[in-house]
C-alpha cells in the first residue's frame, strides 16, 4: 500500500510538473501596456494600420466611423481625427505627406502629415482602391484598385497627376489585388493578386514576373526582412510564405491559425506579428521561421503595426473600437 501511495504521489507530481511546463509555455512574453479609446461609437471592420517613423505616429483607417485616426506614439494617445474618409483602406507616407485610399469614393486623399491639412483628393484611376505604396526611390505613388484589377501610378507633386494605369495579372482574377509591398533595395513592387504575386518594375510599369505558390485562396500584404533578404507574405490559406526575392521561390512556409490580413515586422527584435482574425496574434521568430509566441487580443483583429523606435505593437481592436498597445516584458 505504501508503495502504491508513493507511486501515485510520483505520478501526481509528474503530472503537476507537466502542467507547470504547459502553463509556462503558454505564457506570452508580451503584455498590454495601454488601451486607447478611439473616437466614434461604432466598432466593425476597420483597415490598415501604419507607423510613420518621421513623426513617431500611428495612422489607422477607422472605416466604421469614416475617419482616419492618428495616434501619438510617444504619449500613446489620439493626436488627430481626420474625418470625411468614408471607407479608408491603405496608408503610406513620404517625407511630408500621408496618402490614404478611400474605397467608397474611389479617391486618393493626400494630407500634410505634420499639420494634418488635407491637400488634395484625386480619382484613383480604377474602382475600389485598396493598397497605396510610395516608391521611395522615385517618389511616385502606386495604387492597387480592387474591382478594376489595375494599378495606377501618380506623380508625387501637386496636382498629383495620374501618369499611367495597367492591368494586373491574372486579369480576370475574382479576388483582385490586395495591399502591395514596395522594397527599396530591389526597387520592385510585390503586388498580391488573388493567390499570385505580380512583380512590378515601378519605373517601366512592367510586370516582370508572376509568382505562383499553389495557394487555394488569396495572398496578402507582406513585409521585408533586410537581414535575411526574405519577403514574408500572409495568405488566407492559414500560412505565411517566406520567399527569396531573387528567385521568387519559397524558402519555407509557416503555419498559422487563421486567414492572415496584415503582417507587421520588427527587424531589430527579429520578430513579425500576424493579424489572422483569431484574436491570438502569432509572433514569428525571423531567424527560426517559426511561431514562438502569441499575443491575446480579441476576435476579428486583422491589422496592426510596430513602433520600431520603442518596439511596441499597436493592434487595432476594430470590433471594440480601440487600439491595444503591447510590449515585450522586461
Amino acid at each position: 500500500m505504501a508503495f502504491l501511495k508513493h507511486k501515485a504521489l510520483t505520478i501526481c507530481l509528474a503530472a503537476m510538473g507537466l502542467c507547470a511546463i504547459a502553463v509556462h509555455a503558454q505564457t506570452s512574453q508580451y503584455q498590454l501596456v495601454k488601451t486607447i479609446d478611439l473616437p466614434g461609437t461604432k466598432g466593425g471592420h476597420g483597415d490598415w494600420v501604419t507607423y510613420d517613423k518621421d513623426t513617431h505616429a500611428v495612422w489607422l483607417s477607422q472605416s466604421p466611423n469614416h475617419n482616419v485616426v492618428v495616434i501619438d506614439a510617444k504619449t500613446m494617445a489620439v493626436k488627430k481625427t481626420l474625418s470625411g474618409v468614408d471607407s479608408g483602406n491603405g496608408i503610406d507616407f513620404d517625407a511630408n505627406h500621408a496618402y490614404v485610399t478611400d474605397a467608397t469614393t474611389g479617391k486618393l486623399i493626400i494630407y500634410d502629415k505634420h499639420s494634418f491639412d488635407r491637400i488634395a483628393a484625386v480619382d484613383t484611376g480604377g474602382k475600389t482602391p485598396d493598397g497605396v505604396n510610395v516608391d521611395t526611390k522615385s517618389g511616385t505613388i502606386l495604387i492597387a484598385n480592387d474591382d478594376s484589377n489595375n494599378e495606377s501610378i501618380f506623380d508625387p507633386k501637386s496636382p498629383y497627376k495620374l501618369t499611367a494605369t495597367f492591368k494586373l495579372k491574372p486579369e480576370d482574377d475574382k479576388d483582385g489585388p490586395d495591399v502591395a509591398l514596395y522594397v527599396a533595395s530591389t526597387d520592385r513592387l510585390y503586388q498580391p493578386v488573388g493567390g499570385k504575386i505580380d512583380v512590378i518594375n515601378p519605373n517601366t510599369h512592367e510586370i516582370e514576373a508572376v509568382w505562383e505558390f499553389g495557394l487555394k485562396s488569396a495572398a496578402k500584404g507582406g513585409v521585408y526582412d533586410s537581414k535575411t533578404n526574405h519577403l514574408i507574405f500572409g495568405t488566407s490559406d492559414k500560412k505565411m510564405l517566406v520567399v527569396d526575392p531573387t528567385t521568387g521561390k519559397p524558402v519555407t512556409t509557416i503555419g498559422v491559425a487563421g486567414a492572415v490580413d496584415q503582417t507587421a515586422i520588427d527587424t531589430d527584435k527579429r520578430r513579425a506579428f500576424i493579424g489572422d482574425k483569431t484574436g491570438n496574434l502569432e509572433v514569428i521568430d525571423l531567424d527560426l521561421n517559426q511561431v514562438v509566441d502569441h499575443i491575446r487580443t480579441e476576435p476579428k483583429v486583422h491589422t496592426l503595426t510596430v513602433d520600431t523606435a520603442t518596439h511596441r505593437v499597436y493592434v487595432y481592436l476594430n470590433e471594440s473600437n480601440k487600439v491595444g498597445v503591447y510590449e515585450q516584458k522586461s
